[in-house]
């Protein structure tokens, strides 16, 4: 014990008390401070745009009078830990419009209309310019540092002669191993700490952040984690340390691993699964054409009823005015449409007899539900298809240390693209809970889906979308995969590294 405690402090000094250190450090920080600063200040933005979003929805529903007029809207609330990895917060819809005759869907060209809508800007620049945030910094930085700190822990003293000399000394060369990795990853650890903090610090310095228990549990796993992260690549320097024989051919070679891991692997695969996907699929606008069969479909089912019930010539003052239009230039195609929009009257209604009115819309709603849900199955098809792909793209881009640990802090903040599709899948959940509560008020065929003559629709307790955020035992359940990995790495690095010196010839 005493002789690895003397390994571990001689390794701490030799890298506390260099200038590698003390740049890193003040890199580190200094680029973690300006990622917060900048991930802050949007996060206010984004905050705002939603607060700006809710308030608007919420005086756009005072003023629905009928229930056939009721457009609820499901809201992606801002991830404060998104300061901390942006993820897909600038990414995708934010808001939801809900309708019962529209598909809720996605498409990569724009639709006329569409159920996904946007706020913020789409300047690419931009865009680009916000994805540095505290884990690219960590990804990038924190990965070069431990590479420049583990470089010449075996090779570099076997150059200078110090090496043999401490082997001259009878430590066990497993205590070497040892102490070297515990030495650096205990000069690793400040820097890490630091910059974890200063970025913690900044963003609670907001006006507009306020972090609960769970938000900073989950900053604790993300510290966990990049440590596991940085080990990983100490690791691989030592290992390349003991491997070669100079440690300027460790550098080179490190560096080398480090570029195509950090920033051309994962380029490179997604390059690579776009222009061969794995899932063949047909273009997107393919599936706009069968869409508009399942609403024919719909008015031939509707108007059957309608004939069967002998309704098909109603007169003064019972008249059944629907109006039918695309809501695009041409069936089908990708400006056009993708449902139908129909409006009806009943001519005198103060007077007339509406119960055959009331008795049609009581199942042509209903029943035009039940299509739209089928037009979204179809809609939904070309989205399932490139999450497919994307999902192979990951499994490949998970050869490399940083794509992991990319993954797994971004299931940790919740902003990665699982925690989107969760949304988008909520908001359908959100329609379903929608129907059901019109189907209990048996609204499709009340007098107030039509009219407000005799009292407007009761809406007082229509149900509130609520987009929940995973508690850390889910967060830690959806990393564990990812999580597993880069412990993997640790152990199969550190025991090659083990059995090498083990072996490790000085001649």
């Amino acid at each position: 014990m005493r002789a690895l405690w003397f390994i571990i402090q001689r390794e701490i000094v030799s890298n506390v008390l260099t200038s590698r250190f003390m740049i890193g450090f003040i890199v580190c920080l200094l680029s973690t401070a300006v990622a917060v600063f900048v991930q802050v200040d949007d996060y206010e933005k984004r905050l705002a745009g939603y607060n700006t979003a809710v308030r608007e929805a919420e005086v756009e529903a005072r003023e629905w009078k009928l229930y056939s007029k009721i457009k609820p809207k499901a809201h992606r609330k801002p991830n404060p830990l998104g300061i901390f990895n942006v993820g897909t917060e600038n990414f995708g819809a934010n808001t939801v419009t809900v309708e019962l005759g529209k598909p809720i869907f996605e498409l990569s060209f724009p639709i006329w209309q569409a159920p996904t809508q946007k706020r913020g800007s789409d300047n690419p620049f931009l865009a680009m310019f916000l994805t540095v945030d505290v884990v690219f910094v960590f990804k990038i930085v924190l990965s070069a540092l431990a590479i420049l700190f583990a470089y010449n822990t075996i090779s570099g003293e076997r150059e200078d002669g110090t090496l043999k000399l401490v082997l001259s000394n009878a430590i066990p060369r497993d205590t070497i191993v040892l102490g070297k990795y515990l030495g650096g990853m205990l000069s690793l650890f400040p820097i890490v700490l630091m910059s974890l903090i200063v970025a913690l610090i900044i963003a609670l310095s907001s006006r507009v952040t306020a972090f609960d228990g769970n938000d900073i549990a989950h900053v604790v796993l993300i510290f966990a984690v990049s440590l596991l992260y940085v080990s990983t690549w100490y690791l691989l320097g030592l290992l390349l340390s003991i491997w070669t024989k100079t440690a300027a051919t460790t550098l080179i070679l490190s560096m080398f691993i480090w570029v195509i891991l950090t920033s051309v692997h994962s380029n490179a695969v997604a390059f690579a699964v776009d222009k061969f996907p794995p899932y063949k699929s047909n273009p997107e606008s393919a599936a706009l054409r069968p869409a508009f069969e399942v609403w024919d479909q719909f008015k031939k089912e509707r108007d059957a009823y309608i004939k069967q019930r002998g309704y098909s010539k109603l007169t003064d003052p019972i008249t059944w005015e629907p109006e039918t239009r695309h809501t695009g230039t041409g069936k089908g195609s990708a400006s056009g449409g993708y449902y139908l929009i129909e409006s009806y009257s009943v001519t005198n209604v103060t007077k007339a007899d509406t119960s055959i009115f009331q008795e049609m819309l009581g199942y042509q709603e209903q029943l035009r539900v039940e299509y739209a849900n089928k037009a979204e199955e179809i809609l939904n098809k070309p989205g399932e298809e490139r999450e497919r792909n994307a999902k192979f793209a990951d499994m490949l881009s998970r050869i490399s240390f940083a794509d992991t640990y990319d993954f797994a802090v971004g299931t940790i903040t919740g902003t990665d693209r699982q925690n989107y599709n969760d949304f988008i899948q909520n908001a359908r959940a959100y329609k379903r809970e929608i129907v059901e509560y019109l189907k209990d008020k048996e609204a499709f065929s009340s007098r107030a889906w039509f009219s407000d003559d005799k009292g407007a629709a009761e809406l007082t307790d229509l149900p509130v979308f609520e987009h929940r955020r995973l508690s850390l035992a889910e967060s830690l359940s959806r990393a564990s995969v990812d999580i597993l990995i880069l412990l993997v790495w640790n152990i199969v690095l550190f025991m090659t590294a083990y059995v090498s010196f083990l072996r490790y010839d000085m001649s």
